[in-house]
Protein backbone atom coordinates (compact mmCIF):
# COMPACT_ATOMS: atom_id res chain seq x y z
CA UNK A 1 0.00 0.00 0.00
CA UNK A 2 3.18 2.52 -0.09
CA UNK A 3 5.54 3.11 -2.38
CA UNK A 4 8.80 5.38 -2.47
CA UNK A 5 7.43 7.64 -4.16
CA UNK A 6 8.17 11.67 -3.13
CA UNK A 7 5.26 13.90 -2.31
CA UNK A 8 5.61 17.33 -4.11
CA UNK A 9 6.33 18.75 -0.88
CA UNK A 10 8.79 16.28 -0.13
CA UNK A 11 10.46 17.08 -3.70
CA UNK A 12 10.83 20.34 -2.87
CA UNK A 13 12.51 19.44 0.06
CA UNK A 14 15.11 17.40 -1.19
CA UNK A 15 16.49 20.22 -3.52
CA UNK A 16 18.18 21.20 -1.21
CA UNK A 17 19.60 18.28 0.15
CA UNK A 18 22.95 18.30 -1.85
CA UNK A 19 23.76 21.34 -0.10
CA UNK A 20 22.82 19.66 3.50
CA UNK A 21 24.92 16.86 2.71
CA UNK A 22 28.00 18.94 1.90
CA UNK A 23 27.38 20.09 5.23
CA UNK A 24 26.68 23.78 3.90
CA UNK A 25 23.39 25.71 6.27
CA UNK A 26 22.32 28.12 3.58
CA UNK A 27 21.76 32.01 4.97
CA UNK A 28 17.30 31.69 3.98
CA UNK A 29 17.26 28.22 6.19
CA UNK A 30 14.78 28.74 9.02
CA UNK A 31 17.08 28.24 12.48
CA UNK A 32 15.81 27.39 16.08
CA UNK A 33 17.87 27.25 19.17
CA UNK A 34 16.99 24.01 20.88
CA UNK A 35 18.36 22.96 24.65
CA UNK A 36 21.52 21.36 22.74
CA UNK A 37 22.07 23.31 19.20
CA UNK A 38 21.00 25.25 16.69
CA UNK A 39 18.31 23.60 14.25
CA UNK A 40 18.62 24.36 10.62
CA UNK A 41 15.64 23.50 8.32
CA UNK A 42 14.24 24.52 4.88
CA UNK A 43 11.57 26.84 3.65
CA UNK A 44 9.61 25.92 1.47
CA UNK A 45 8.04 28.31 -0.79
CA UNK A 46 5.25 26.55 -2.46
CA UNK A 47 3.78 25.79 0.65
CA UNK A 48 4.87 28.61 3.07
CA UNK A 49 6.01 25.97 5.50
CA UNK A 50 9.23 25.10 7.51
CA UNK A 51 10.77 21.83 7.65
CA UNK A 52 12.70 20.46 10.21
CA UNK A 53 13.80 16.82 9.05
CA UNK A 54 15.83 14.49 11.07
CA UNK A 55 16.82 15.98 14.53
CA UNK A 56 18.05 13.39 16.71
CA UNK A 57 15.63 12.70 19.59
CA UNK A 58 18.16 10.34 21.86
CA UNK A 59 21.56 8.94 21.19
CA UNK A 60 21.87 6.57 18.62
CA UNK A 61 20.77 2.87 19.94
CA UNK A 62 24.04 1.16 19.00
CA UNK A 63 26.58 -0.84 20.55
CA UNK A 64 26.61 -1.04 24.21
CA UNK A 65 23.24 1.02 24.31
CA UNK A 66 21.59 -1.99 21.42
CA UNK A 67 18.87 -3.24 23.45
CA UNK A 68 18.41 -0.87 26.53
CA UNK A 69 15.97 1.95 27.09
CA UNK A 70 16.95 5.07 24.79
CA UNK A 71 19.20 7.96 26.51
CA UNK A 72 18.95 11.38 26.48
CA UNK A 73 21.39 13.33 24.18
CA UNK A 74 23.04 15.47 26.78
CA UNK A 75 26.13 17.21 24.70
CA UNK A 76 25.72 19.91 22.64
CA UNK A 77 25.63 18.79 19.02
CA UNK A 78 25.86 22.42 17.91
CA UNK A 79 24.26 23.16 14.32
CA UNK A 80 21.59 20.31 13.63
CA UNK A 81 21.36 19.62 10.25
CA UNK A 82 17.50 19.14 10.05
CA UNK A 83 17.19 19.07 6.09
CA UNK A 84 16.41 15.87 5.18
CA UNK A 85 14.37 13.05 6.69
CA UNK A 86 16.42 10.69 8.50
CA UNK A 87 16.17 6.89 7.62
CA UNK A 88 13.92 4.27 8.87
CA UNK A 89 14.59 1.92 11.99
CA UNK A 90 15.13 -1.54 10.89
CA UNK A 91 12.21 -2.82 10.35
CA UNK A 92 10.27 -5.91 8.25
CA UNK A 93 7.69 -5.11 5.47
CA UNK A 94 6.14 -3.62 2.71
CA UNK A 95 6.85 -0.21 4.93
CA UNK A 96 10.36 -0.37 4.77
CA UNK A 97 10.27 -0.47 1.14
CA UNK A 98 12.32 2.35 -0.58
CA UNK A 99 13.94 3.35 3.01
CA UNK A 100 17.21 3.17 3.83
CA UNK A 101 17.40 1.37 7.05
CA UNK A 102 19.66 1.55 10.02
CA UNK A 103 20.10 0.81 14.18
CA UNK A 104 21.00 4.90 14.07
CA UNK A 105 17.27 5.81 13.43
CA UNK A 106 15.57 7.91 16.45
CA UNK A 107 14.58 10.71 14.46
CA UNK A 108 11.69 13.31 14.76
CA UNK A 109 10.58 15.43 11.92
CA UNK A 110 8.53 18.87 12.66
CA UNK A 111 6.31 20.83 9.97
CA UNK A 112 5.25 24.28 10.82
CA UNK A 113 4.01 27.44 8.74
CA UNK A 114 6.52 29.25 8.20
CA UNK A 115 7.89 31.90 9.97
CA UNK A 116 5.98 31.55 12.93
CA UNK A 117 7.57 33.01 16.65
CA UNK A 118 8.63 31.24 19.12
CA UNK A 119 5.90 32.80 21.00
CA UNK A 120 3.31 31.78 18.80
CA UNK A 121 2.11 28.92 21.18
CA UNK A 122 0.51 26.48 18.70
CA UNK A 123 -1.37 22.81 19.07
CA UNK A 124 0.81 19.86 18.52
CA UNK A 125 -0.06 17.06 16.40
CA UNK A 126 2.33 14.14 16.97
CA UNK A 127 1.90 10.92 15.13
CA UNK A 128 2.79 7.48 15.88
CA UNK A 129 3.39 5.55 12.85
CA UNK A 130 1.72 1.75 13.04
CA UNK A 131 3.04 -1.43 11.12
CA UNK A 132 2.47 -4.06 13.51
CA UNK A 133 5.40 -3.05 15.35
CA UNK A 134 7.60 -4.52 13.13
CA UNK A 135 7.47 -1.75 10.23
CA UNK A 136 7.04 1.32 9.34
CA UNK A 137 8.99 5.12 9.92
CA UNK A 138 8.15 8.76 10.33
CA UNK A 139 9.75 9.87 7.20
CA UNK A 140 6.93 7.53 5.04
CA UNK A 141 5.39 10.15 2.64
CA UNK A 142 1.73 8.46 3.14
CA UNK A 143 2.21 10.78 7.07
CA UNK A 144 3.29 13.55 5.38
CA UNK A 145 2.35 16.51 7.40
CA UNK A 146 2.49 19.15 5.00
CA UNK A 147 -1.18 18.61 4.18
CA UNK A 148 -3.14 18.56 7.38
CA UNK A 149 -0.94 21.92 8.19
CA UNK A 150 -1.87 23.08 5.16
CA UNK A 151 -5.48 22.79 5.61
CA UNK A 152 -5.12 24.30 9.60
CA UNK A 153 -4.14 27.31 8.43
CA UNK A 154 -6.75 27.62 5.51
CA UNK A 155 -9.60 27.16 8.29
CA UNK A 156 -7.15 29.36 10.71
CA UNK A 157 -6.47 27.14 13.19
CA UNK A 158 -2.58 26.73 12.28
CA UNK A 159 -0.63 23.61 13.55
CA UNK A 160 2.46 21.81 13.90
CA UNK A 161 2.41 18.58 12.89
CA UNK A 162 5.16 16.01 14.10
CA UNK A 163 6.47 12.33 12.48
CA UNK A 164 9.23 10.29 14.51
CA UNK A 165 10.98 7.33 14.08
CA UNK A 166 11.19 4.14 16.80
CA UNK A 167 12.66 1.18 17.20
CA UNK A 168 10.65 -2.00 15.24
CA UNK A 169 10.53 -5.88 15.55
CA UNK A 170 13.33 -7.36 17.76
CA UNK A 171 15.19 -4.60 17.82
CA UNK A 172 12.50 -2.29 19.92
CA UNK A 173 10.86 -5.24 21.65
CA UNK A 174 13.41 -8.21 22.18
CA UNK A 175 12.23 -10.27 25.42
CA UNK A 176 12.48 -13.60 27.11
CA UNK A 177 13.70 -14.46 30.85
CA UNK A 178 17.16 -13.34 29.97
CA UNK A 179 15.01 -9.78 29.31
CA UNK A 180 12.66 -10.35 31.99
CA UNK A 181 13.58 -7.83 35.19
CA UNK A 182 15.28 -5.71 33.57
CA UNK A 183 14.63 -1.70 31.98
CA UNK A 184 15.36 -3.27 28.36
CA UNK A 185 11.75 -4.98 27.85
CA UNK A 186 9.21 -2.67 25.58
CA UNK A 187 11.84 -0.03 24.21
CA UNK A 188 10.34 0.88 21.55
CA UNK A 189 7.47 2.10 23.54
CA UNK A 190 10.27 3.73 25.44
CA UNK A 191 11.98 5.39 22.50
CA UNK A 192 7.96 6.86 21.56
CA UNK A 193 8.05 8.41 25.53
CA UNK A 194 11.22 9.66 24.99
CA UNK A 195 10.45 11.57 21.72
CA UNK A 196 7.52 12.74 23.61
CA UNK A 197 9.73 14.45 26.34
CA UNK A 198 11.56 15.82 24.07
CA UNK A 199 8.58 17.29 22.19
CA UNK A 200 7.58 18.95 25.81
CA UNK A 201 11.00 20.25 26.00
CA UNK A 202 11.69 21.60 22.77
CA UNK A 203 8.56 22.37 20.95
CA UNK A 204 7.84 25.68 22.46
CA UNK A 205 11.02 27.17 20.33
CA UNK A 206 9.50 26.07 17.33
CA UNK A 207 6.34 27.93 18.38
CA UNK A 208 4.28 25.29 19.52
CA UNK A 209 2.91 24.87 23.06
CA UNK A 210 4.16 21.94 25.07
CA UNK A 211 0.59 22.08 27.06
CA UNK A 212 -1.50 21.86 23.60
CA UNK A 213 0.01 18.21 22.39
CA UNK A 214 -2.43 15.26 21.24
CA UNK A 215 -1.06 11.88 20.21
CA UNK A 216 -2.96 9.89 17.40
CA UNK A 217 -2.00 7.53 15.59
CA UNK A 218 -3.46 3.95 13.33
CA UNK A 219 -3.25 0.01 13.89
CA UNK A 220 0.21 -0.27 16.02
CA UNK A 221 0.16 3.53 16.47
CA UNK A 222 -3.03 3.93 17.94
CA UNK A 223 -2.77 0.88 20.49
CA UNK A 224 0.95 2.90 21.44
CA UNK A 225 -1.34 5.66 21.97
CA UNK A 226 -3.53 3.88 24.10
CA UNK A 227 -0.05 2.18 25.96
CA UNK A 228 1.22 5.53 26.53
CA UNK A 229 -2.17 6.64 28.51
CA UNK A 230 -1.53 3.60 30.65
CA UNK A 231 2.13 3.69 31.04
CA UNK A 232 3.23 3.89 34.89
CA UNK A 233 0.04 2.82 36.19
CA UNK A 234 -1.80 5.52 34.30
CA UNK A 235 1.29 8.20 35.43
CA UNK A 236 0.70 11.82 34.02
CA UNK A 237 3.62 13.12 32.95
CA UNK A 238 1.66 15.97 31.08
CA UNK A 239 3.17 14.62 27.86
CA UNK A 240 -0.15 15.29 25.96
CA UNK A 241 -3.99 16.56 26.79
CA UNK A 242 -6.02 14.79 24.37
CA UNK A 243 -5.66 11.73 22.23
CA UNK A 244 -6.80 10.04 18.89
CA UNK A 245 -6.85 6.13 17.96
CA UNK A 246 -7.77 5.15 14.96
CA UNK A 247 -7.93 1.39 14.78
CA UNK A 248 -5.88 0.75 17.80
CA UNK A 249 -6.53 1.98 21.66
CA UNK A 250 -5.49 0.77 25.21
CA UNK A 251 -7.05 -2.30 24.60
CA UNK A 252 -4.67 -4.92 22.47
CA UNK A 253 -5.72 -6.09 19.32
CA UNK A 254 -4.55 -9.74 20.75
CA UNK A 255 -3.49 -11.46 23.89
CA UNK A 256 -1.28 -9.10 25.84
CA UNK A 257 1.66 -11.62 26.57
CA UNK A 258 4.72 -11.63 29.33
CA UNK A 259 8.33 -11.47 28.91
CA UNK A 260 8.53 -16.13 29.01
CA UNK A 261 6.52 -16.13 26.31
CA UNK A 262 9.05 -15.09 24.05
CA UNK A 263 11.45 -17.20 25.21
CA UNK A 264 11.75 -19.79 22.09
CA UNK A 265 11.89 -16.58 19.83
CA UNK A 266 15.40 -15.11 22.18
CA UNK A 267 16.49 -18.49 21.85
CA UNK A 268 16.64 -18.84 18.16
CA UNK A 269 18.02 -15.61 18.18
CA UNK A 270 20.79 -16.49 20.80
CA UNK A 271 21.79 -19.28 18.60
CA UNK A 272 21.74 -17.78 15.09
CA UNK A 273 23.87 -14.82 16.68
CA UNK A 274 26.50 -17.92 18.39
CA UNK A 275 25.24 -16.50 21.80
CA UNK A 276 23.43 -19.30 23.47
CA UNK A 277 26.23 -20.84 25.59
CA UNK A 278 27.96 -17.15 26.37
CA UNK A 279 27.57 -16.08 30.31
CA UNK A 280 25.18 -13.33 29.35
CA UNK A 281 23.34 -14.00 25.46
CA UNK A 282 21.99 -10.55 25.82
CA UNK A 283 25.79 -8.56 26.13
CA UNK A 284 27.06 -11.06 23.57
CA UNK A 285 23.84 -10.15 21.16
CA UNK A 286 24.92 -5.99 21.58
CA UNK A 287 28.03 -7.23 19.92
CA UNK A 288 26.44 -9.82 17.39
CA UNK A 289 26.68 -8.49 13.43
CA UNK A 290 23.72 -6.19 12.48
CA UNK A 291 23.50 -8.93 9.37
CA UNK A 292 22.83 -11.62 12.05
CA UNK A 293 20.26 -10.39 13.30
CA UNK A 294 18.47 -9.34 10.26
CA UNK A 295 18.80 -12.77 9.36
CA UNK A 296 15.81 -13.78 11.47
CA UNK A 297 13.88 -11.23 12.83
CA UNK A 298 12.03 -11.11 9.85
CA UNK A 299 10.79 -14.63 10.47
CA UNK A 300 9.57 -13.49 14.04
CA UNK A 301 7.04 -11.12 15.50
CA UNK A 302 8.28 -9.77 18.70
CA UNK A 303 5.32 -7.19 20.09
CA UNK A 304 4.52 -5.08 23.36
CA UNK A 305 4.76 -7.31 26.71
CA UNK A 306 3.35 -7.00 30.44
CA UNK A 307 6.64 -6.27 31.93
CA UNK A 308 5.38 -4.75 35.16
CA UNK A 309 6.87 -1.27 34.97
CA UNK A 310 6.17 0.55 31.67
CA UNK A 311 3.04 -2.10 31.03
CA UNK A 312 1.77 -3.44 34.85
CA UNK A 313 -1.56 -4.77 33.39
CA UNK A 314 -3.64 -5.79 30.48
CA UNK A 315 -5.11 -1.95 29.01
CA UNK A 316 -8.80 -2.91 29.65
CA UNK A 317 -8.02 -3.60 33.18
CA UNK A 318 -6.56 -0.38 33.40
CA UNK A 319 -9.43 1.51 31.78
CA UNK A 320 -11.33 0.10 34.28
CA UNK A 321 -9.56 0.47 37.11
CA UNK A 322 -9.18 4.27 36.25
CA UNK A 323 -5.05 3.83 35.79
CA UNK A 324 -4.78 5.97 33.03
CA UNK A 325 -4.65 9.60 31.65
CA UNK A 326 -7.32 10.77 31.20
CA UNK A 327 -7.81 13.56 28.51
CA UNK A 328 -10.11 14.02 25.65
CA UNK A 329 -10.34 11.09 23.29
CA UNK A 330 -11.27 10.25 19.73
CA UNK A 331 -11.72 6.13 19.18
CA UNK A 332 -12.76 4.71 15.94
CA UNK A 333 -12.05 2.07 13.48
CA UNK A 334 -13.12 1.31 9.64
CA UNK A 335 -16.32 -0.77 9.10
CA UNK A 336 -14.63 -3.56 7.50
CA UNK A 337 -11.60 -4.16 9.31
CA UNK A 338 -11.77 -7.99 9.85
CA UNK A 339 -11.32 -8.12 5.52
CA UNK A 340 -7.92 -6.58 5.53
CA UNK A 341 -6.10 -9.96 7.64
CA UNK A 342 -6.20 -12.21 5.16
CA UNK A 343 -8.75 -14.43 2.58
CA UNK A 344 -11.51 -16.72 4.87
CA UNK A 345 -12.02 -19.10 2.32
CA UNK A 346 -15.47 -19.74 4.57
CA UNK A 347 -18.42 -21.33 2.61
CA UNK A 348 -20.16 -22.95 6.41
CA UNK A 349 -19.78 -22.92 9.52
CA UNK A 350 -17.14 -25.89 9.61
CA UNK A 351 -15.16 -23.89 7.60
CA UNK A 352 -14.79 -20.86 10.10
CA UNK A 353 -14.40 -23.36 12.51
CA UNK A 354 -11.34 -25.03 10.95
CA UNK A 355 -10.33 -21.17 10.35
CA UNK A 356 -10.31 -20.16 14.20
CA UNK A 357 -8.81 -22.99 15.72
CA UNK A 358 -6.12 -22.87 13.01
CA UNK A 359 -5.62 -18.91 13.64
CA UNK A 360 -6.42 -18.85 17.19
CA UNK A 361 -6.01 -20.72 20.33
CA UNK A 362 -10.00 -20.10 20.95
CA UNK A 363 -11.50 -23.86 21.68
CA UNK A 364 -14.38 -25.23 19.82
CA UNK A 365 -16.82 -24.28 22.18
CA UNK A 366 -15.52 -20.56 22.15
CA UNK A 367 -15.80 -20.73 18.33
CA UNK A 368 -19.47 -22.01 18.54
CA UNK A 369 -20.53 -19.65 21.11
CA UNK A 370 -19.31 -16.79 18.64
CA UNK A 371 -20.92 -18.65 15.92
CA UNK A 372 -24.28 -18.51 17.61
CA UNK A 373 -23.64 -14.72 18.35
CA UNK A 374 -23.22 -13.94 14.32
CA UNK A 375 -26.08 -14.75 12.69
CA UNK A 376 -25.32 -16.48 9.36
CA UNK A 377 -26.29 -13.14 7.00
CA UNK A 378 -24.74 -10.98 8.88
CA UNK A 379 -22.44 -8.29 6.80
CA UNK A 380 -20.01 -6.10 6.06
CA UNK A 381 -21.16 -3.56 7.01
CA UNK A 382 -23.91 -3.47 8.79
CA UNK A 383 -27.25 -3.69 6.82
CA UNK A 384 -25.52 -3.91 3.68
CA UNK A 385 -25.11 -6.41 1.47
CA UNK A 386 -22.19 -7.34 -1.07
CA UNK A 387 -23.98 -9.64 -3.64
CA UNK A 388 -20.85 -10.59 -5.19
CA UNK A 389 -20.02 -13.05 -2.51
CA UNK A 390 -22.91 -15.51 -3.42
CA UNK A 391 -23.72 -15.03 -7.05
CA UNK A 392 -20.41 -16.85 -8.63
CA UNK A 393 -18.34 -13.56 -9.12
CA UNK A 394 -16.33 -13.07 -5.71
CA UNK A 395 -12.71 -14.30 -5.60
CA UNK A 396 -12.50 -18.11 -5.75
CA UNK A 397 -10.32 -17.35 -1.92
CA UNK A 398 -13.14 -16.03 -0.18
CA UNK A 399 -16.15 -18.33 0.18
CA UNK A 400 -20.14 -17.70 0.85
CA UNK A 401 -19.30 -17.44 4.86
CA UNK A 402 -16.45 -14.90 3.95
CA UNK A 403 -18.48 -11.76 5.84
CA UNK A 404 -19.30 -13.66 8.48
CA UNK A 405 -15.90 -14.73 9.67
CA UNK A 406 -14.19 -11.43 8.79
CA UNK A 407 -16.85 -9.35 11.19
CA UNK A 408 -15.67 -11.74 13.69
CA UNK A 409 -12.14 -10.86 13.00
CA UNK A 410 -12.39 -7.12 12.91
CA UNK A 411 -15.02 -7.33 15.95
CA UNK A 412 -12.25 -9.28 17.78
CA UNK A 413 -9.13 -7.49 16.95
CA UNK A 414 -10.47 -3.89 16.95
CA UNK A 415 -14.07 -2.92 16.49
CA UNK A 416 -15.21 -4.36 20.08
CA UNK A 417 -11.73 -2.62 21.59
CA UNK A 418 -13.35 0.78 20.11
CA UNK A 419 -16.80 -0.07 21.46
CA UNK A 420 -15.70 -1.38 25.16
CA UNK A 421 -12.99 1.54 25.34
CA UNK A 422 -15.38 4.06 24.31
CA UNK A 423 -17.94 3.25 26.71
CA UNK A 424 -15.86 2.81 29.79
CA UNK A 425 -14.06 6.66 28.73
CA UNK A 426 -17.62 7.67 28.95
CA UNK A 427 -19.09 6.00 32.46
CA UNK A 428 -15.79 8.00 33.80
CA UNK A 429 -16.67 11.33 32.26
CA UNK A 430 -13.89 11.32 29.95
CA UNK A 431 -15.06 13.25 26.76
CA UNK A 432 -14.92 10.67 24.37
CA UNK A 433 -16.04 10.74 20.54
CA UNK A 434 -16.20 7.96 18.17
CA UNK A 435 -16.31 7.15 14.72
CA UNK A 436 -17.00 4.58 12.06
CA UNK A 437 -14.88 4.96 8.69
CA UNK A 438 -17.53 3.49 6.13
CA UNK A 439 -16.09 4.95 2.81
CA UNK A 440 -14.31 2.29 0.28
CA UNK A 441 -10.95 3.51 -0.82
CA UNK A 442 -10.68 3.62 -5.18
CA UNK A 443 -9.52 0.76 -6.41
CA UNK A 444 -10.57 -1.61 -3.90
CA UNK A 445 -13.13 -4.56 -4.47
CA UNK A 446 -16.60 -4.17 -3.08
CA UNK A 447 -16.62 -7.52 -1.26
CA UNK A 448 -13.56 -5.99 1.09
CA UNK A 449 -15.14 -3.10 2.16
CA UNK A 450 -13.41 -0.08 3.92
CA UNK A 451 -11.02 -2.23 5.56
CA UNK A 452 -8.29 -1.40 7.60
CA UNK A 453 -6.12 1.41 6.88
CA UNK A 454 -8.41 3.24 4.67
CA UNK A 455 -9.22 6.43 6.82
CA UNK A 456 -5.22 7.31 7.02
CA UNK A 457 -5.36 9.05 3.69
CA UNK A 458 -8.41 11.30 4.51
CA UNK A 459 -6.94 11.93 7.60
CA UNK A 460 -3.63 13.39 6.18
CA UNK A 461 -5.85 15.57 3.15
CA UNK A 462 -3.46 13.40 0.62
CA UNK A 463 -5.46 13.59 -2.09
CA UNK A 464 -2.60 12.37 -4.60
CA UNK A 465 -1.66 9.59 -2.67
CA UNK A 466 1.54 10.38 -2.22
CA UNK A 467 3.98 7.36 -1.05
CA UNK A 468 0.80 4.98 -1.56
CA UNK A 469 0.82 2.07 -4.31
CA UNK A 470 -0.87 -0.98 -4.98
CA UNK A 471 -4.14 -2.19 -4.62
CA UNK A 472 -5.46 0.98 -5.01
CA UNK A 473 -6.07 2.28 -9.33
CA UNK A 474 -2.91 4.20 -10.11
CA UNK A 475 -1.18 4.09 -6.00
CA UNK A 476 -4.04 6.55 -5.20
CA UNK A 477 -6.41 5.40 -2.17
CA UNK A 478 -8.61 8.46 -3.27
CA UNK A 479 -8.16 8.95 -6.78
CA UNK A 480 -10.58 7.89 -9.52
CA UNK A 481 -13.98 8.64 -11.17
CA UNK A 482 -14.81 9.76 -6.86
CA UNK A 483 -11.96 11.43 -6.84
CA UNK A 484 -13.86 14.95 -6.30
CA UNK A 485 -16.39 12.96 -3.81
CA UNK A 486 -13.03 11.73 -1.74
CA UNK A 487 -11.67 15.15 -1.76
CA UNK A 488 -14.54 16.87 0.21
CA UNK A 489 -14.80 13.41 2.21
CA UNK A 490 -10.88 14.49 3.06
CA UNK A 491 -11.67 17.83 3.99
CA UNK A 492 -14.08 17.20 6.72
CA UNK A 493 -12.07 14.67 8.48
CA UNK A 494 -9.13 16.18 8.22
CA UNK A 495 -10.78 19.31 9.33
CA UNK A 496 -12.47 17.09 12.32
CA UNK A 497 -8.94 16.74 13.45
CA UNK A 498 -7.53 19.76 13.44
CA UNK A 499 -10.30 21.17 15.52
CA UNK A 500 -9.75 18.26 18.00
CA UNK A 501 -5.96 19.27 18.02
CA UNK A 502 -6.69 22.46 18.67
CA UNK A 503 -9.93 22.95 20.90
CA UNK A 504 -10.12 19.09 21.81
CA UNK A 505 -13.82 19.19 20.60
CA UNK A 506 -14.42 18.47 16.73
CA UNK A 507 -17.43 20.31 16.94
CA UNK A 508 -15.80 23.53 17.64
CA UNK A 509 -15.49 26.20 14.50
CA UNK A 510 -17.93 23.25 11.98
CA UNK A 511 -19.98 25.47 9.12
CA UNK A 512 -23.12 25.61 9.42
CA UNK A 513 -23.88 23.22 6.40
CA UNK A 514 -20.97 20.57 8.54
CA UNK A 515 -22.61 17.55 10.18
CA UNK A 516 -21.88 18.02 13.50
CA UNK A 517 -19.87 15.59 15.77
CA UNK A 518 -22.01 14.50 19.18
CA UNK A 519 -20.61 13.10 22.30
CA UNK A 520 -20.60 9.23 22.20
CA UNK A 521 -22.84 9.48 25.66
CA UNK A 522 -24.34 6.42 27.61
CA UNK A 523 -26.52 3.31 27.58
CA UNK A 524 -29.05 3.79 24.62
CA UNK A 525 -27.36 7.07 23.87
CA UNK A 526 -24.56 6.00 22.35
CA UNK A 527 -23.77 7.64 19.20
CA UNK A 528 -20.69 8.03 16.90
CA UNK A 529 -20.55 9.58 13.41
CA UNK A 530 -20.09 7.50 10.37
CA UNK A 531 -17.55 8.58 7.46
CA UNK A 532 -18.57 8.30 3.86
CA UNK A 533 -19.24 10.26 0.40
CA UNK A 534 -22.18 11.49 -0.70
CA UNK A 535 -23.00 8.97 -3.49
CA UNK A 536 -22.90 6.16 -0.71
CA UNK A 537 -25.33 8.29 1.67
CA UNK A 538 -22.83 10.50 2.97
CA UNK A 539 -21.16 10.86 6.93
CA UNK A 540 -23.94 10.70 9.44
CA UNK A 541 -24.93 10.55 13.16
CA UNK A 542 -25.54 6.65 14.03
CA UNK A 543 -26.13 4.48 17.16
CA UNK A 544 -23.32 2.05 18.16
CA UNK A 545 -25.46 -1.10 18.24
CA UNK A 546 -24.58 -2.86 14.86
CA UNK A 547 -23.90 -6.46 15.81
CA UNK A 548 -24.22 -6.38 19.50
CA UNK A 549 -24.29 -9.87 20.51
CA UNK A 550 -21.22 -10.63 18.98
CA UNK A 551 -19.30 -7.78 20.14
CA UNK A 552 -21.17 -8.26 24.09
CA UNK A 553 -19.78 -12.11 23.98
CA UNK A 554 -16.30 -10.79 22.86
CA UNK A 555 -16.00 -8.22 25.65
CA UNK A 556 -17.20 -10.04 28.22
CA UNK A 557 -15.12 -13.59 27.44
CA UNK A 558 -12.11 -12.16 25.93
CA UNK A 559 -11.39 -8.65 26.12
CA UNK A 560 -11.73 -8.85 30.01
CA UNK A 561 -9.36 -11.33 30.73
CA UNK A 562 -6.24 -11.40 28.06
CA UNK A 563 -6.29 -7.60 26.94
Amino acid sequence: MKSSVLSFAASLALQYIGVAQAGVIGPSSPTVSIKNGTVHGIKDHVWNQDYFLGIPYALPPVGSLRFRPPHYINTTLRNINAKQYGVHCYGYGADQDGFTQSEDCLTINIVRPAGISHHAKLPVALWIHGGGFREGGGPDLRYNMSFMVDQSKKINLPIIGITFNYRLSGWGFLSGSEVEGTQNLNIGLKDQRLAMHWVNENIKAFGGDPDKVTIFGESAGGASVGMQQYAFNGRDDRLFRATIQQSGSPIYWGPMKSPKDFQAEFNAVAVAAGCADKPSPLNCLREAPVAVLNTIFPDQFWQPVLDGRFLTEYGSQALKNGRYVKVPTIVGATSDEGASFGAIGAHNDGHITAYFATASSWSSATIQELLNSYPADVSIPPAENFTGLDDGTSLPENGAAYHRAAAIVGDYMFIANRRHTAEILTSQNVPVWSFRFRAVPNGMEPYSGSGHFSEVGFVFHNLKGDGYDGPYDNGNPLGGPKEAEFAGLADYVCRSWIRFIAHRDPRVGTSNSDLKWVPYGHGAGKRQIVFDIISTGGSYIETDDFRYDGIEHIKKHVLQTQR
